[in-house]
């Protein structure tokens, strides 16, 4: 029961605190928090729920912003000025404020971190809170930059905490991974409190190596020498071997009216289906015939006809209906009733480039989608007969009968996991390393397993089976196997290749999508069609390169917050972070 318990804690944490969204309020004093009230090791499972974020800033920073920006993930009538790269301050604030108030990860990691530090019996259990520390910290500077660090998650020391440079906290993360490694040996204390590995050291060991790998491969554009260095070191340590060394978060009882679902399903799963595969993921997808398709996308709605035959949404020319729509009489099946057509060739991703629904604006998708432009007139209202009356409705259908929606066997699943570091991406990292000359070994090689292990992960979601029928039929491996066979590795092209493959494996962590994305450049991308038209972008056109800082951090922080702007060169959706330098 899992799910209830770190459920209940964030309830627990949420008494006596206030949320003021910023680093200020993150180092508000939590009520004396003390072993005699609350165990520092629930305040550690706390922060391993709240460091991967809620549906809150998921929906955020993760969808509303990263997946659009890296194209996974379209929307229009809801999100599409944001898919223009439209600034909210709430919206991009948001994953920062996670880590204060009521969820305050950065707060109970730290708390723990220095609780257990030197107490005789707690090493095991010190030496995974400095992992998880490390990972908590790792997304925020990801998505930010320059944050605190240092002084963060310390209030009784620090009501306003500097901020550190990015290139500082990079350098502290690596060795200080490096020493956590070498000391996590035996079984915590905490036990089944660790919700990754129920204190398992040797799982905790390996997870910290590939962190290890996945950051130090952030610096390649910056400073290749300390990459290369830590991305050694860590293969040398011990990385994941298998699919069953993923660093995962299990929603085993996972329900969308509360934080217990995994955020990015929640999401998906929302009733309003605000987002859809865009057409640049499902095109590369479909190019290479790749089967993952099928288990990653569907299109739901499906249409009957008066035989009660489905009907696909490409033979569907007149959506208009005549007489009563109620919800016995209606000629789309609800997605919650209806788990849509999986087949490739049936897939149609939303045209990327922060399109509007309406058949009015300038941006109008429309303009792009000829079977929009064809049944426009029946994009906001379908007749509803109510008591002899007519009344309008918002017609939902027109979208989810023709665009591709997230698979909810698999990443739409409120009891998914939640995937954190996994093995096929640190495969895919160990090939780009070692075709850097970074690590020994065969980049073909690694990057084969890498593919292999990226098919096999879709068996790690309880429900999976009712895709991977439909997207595997002679197995996970037959398929790979055949994929690989299709597309070789093709060394002029690698680089290429296996961040693409790392884009794919990624979906689901739009924050880990965006990261890889920045710094390798791959998959290429072009910026959205309609964002130089857009008066509001809060770009020249380009494709944003970080998220910024809060507004109230210049108000409650100033001091700090402007020397962090000043040092970084500008606060802007364009200035980017240390790692991201521009070749």
């Amino acid at each position: 029961m899992k799910t209830l318990k770190y459920f209940a804690l964030a309830s627990v944490l949420t008494l006596g605190l206030t949320s003021c969204g910023d680093f200020g309020d993150l180092n508000t004093d939590p009520e004396h928090l003390n072993e005699n009230n609350v165990p520092y090791s629930m305040l550690f499972a706390n922060a391993q729920h709240q460091a991967l974020g809620s549906d809150w800033d998921m929906w955020r920073t993760g969808c509303i912003y990263s997946s659009q920006w890296t194209q996974q993930l379209s929307s229009i009538g809801w999100w599409d000025s944001y898919g223009r790269y439209n600034y909210s301050d709430g919206y991009s604030a948001s994953f920062w404020d996670t880590y204060s108030s009521d969820r305050g990860a950065m707060r109970d990691v730290t708390t723990c971190y220095d609780k257990w530090n030197g107490v005789a019996g707690m090493e095991v259990d010190w030496n995974m809170a400095r992992v998880m520390r490390i990972y908590a910290f790792a997304k925020m500077t990801d998505l930010y930059g320059d944050i605190p660090y240092s002084e963060a998650g310390r209030p009784a020391l620090y009501s306003y905490p500097k901020y550190d440079s990015q290139e500082d906290i990079y350098k502290s993360m690596l060795a200080e991974l490096d020493e956590a490694q070498a000391n996590l040996t035996g079984a915590a204390k905490m036990g089944s409190q660790d919700l990754y590995y129920q204190g398992n050291a040797s799982q905790w060991k390996k997870f910290a190596n590939s962190l290890m790998l996945r950051l130090a491969m952030r610096l390649v554009k910056v400073d290749p020498t300390t990459a290369k260095t830590y991305a050694a070191k860590a293969v040398a340590n011990g990385v994941m071997e298998s699919n069953a060394d993923n660093c995962i978060l299990e929603h085993s009882d996972g329900v969308t009216t509360n934080d217990s679902a995994e955020p990015f399903a929640k999401i998906m799963a929302h009733e309003d289906r605000e987002f859809y595969l865009s057409d640049v993921f499902v095109n590369m997808l479909k190019n290479t015939n790749d089967p993952r398709l099928s288990a990653i996308g569907t299109i739901c709605g499906t249409r009957y006809g008066s035989n009660g035959v489905p009907e696909r949404s490409d033979q569907v020319t007149d959506i208009q209906q005549t007489g009563g729509w109620s919800e016995n009489n209606s000629a789309y099946k609800d997605v919650y009733g209806d788990y849509g057509n999986m087949a490739m060739d049936a897939q149609n991703g939303m045209p990327v480039g922060g399109y509007s629904s309406s058949p009015t604006s300038k941006y109008t998708v429309s303009a792009v989608d000829p079977w929009m432009a064809k049944n426009d007139a029946n994009i906001f209202y379908i007749y509803v007969k109510e008591d002899g009356k007519k009344d309008t409705i918002y017609n939902y259908e027109v979208y989810y009968n023709h665009y591709s929606t997230v698979n909810r066997y698999t990443y739409a699943d409120q009891k998914a996991p939640t995937f954190i570091v996994t093995y096929a991406q640190t495969k895919l990292l160990m090939a780009e390393a070692a075709l850097r000359g970074f690590i020994n070994g065969n980049a073909k090689t690694y990057y084969e397993d890498g593919v292999k292990a990226a098919f096999a992960q879709f068996e790690q979601f309880p429900n999976a089976a009712g895709a991977t029928k439909v997207a595997f039929p002679e197995g996970a491996t037959a398929a790979a196997n055949a994929y690989l066979a299709a597309n070789p590795y093709n060394e002029t092209k690698a680089l290429e290749q296996i961040n693409t493959q790392y884009y794919i494996n990624t979906f689901g962590d739009p924050h880990e999508v965006f990261a890889n994305w920045r710094r390798s450049g791959y998959p290429v991308l072009e910026s959205a069609p309609m964002a130089a038209l857009d008066g509001s972008c809060a770009t020249d056109g380009s494709i944003p390169r970080r998220f910024r800082y809060p507004s109230t951090e210049s108000q409650v922080n100033k001091t700090n917050y402007d020397a962090a702007v000043a040092r970084q060169g500008g606060d802007t959706f364009s200035t980017r972070v240390w790692w991201d330098k521009e070749n």
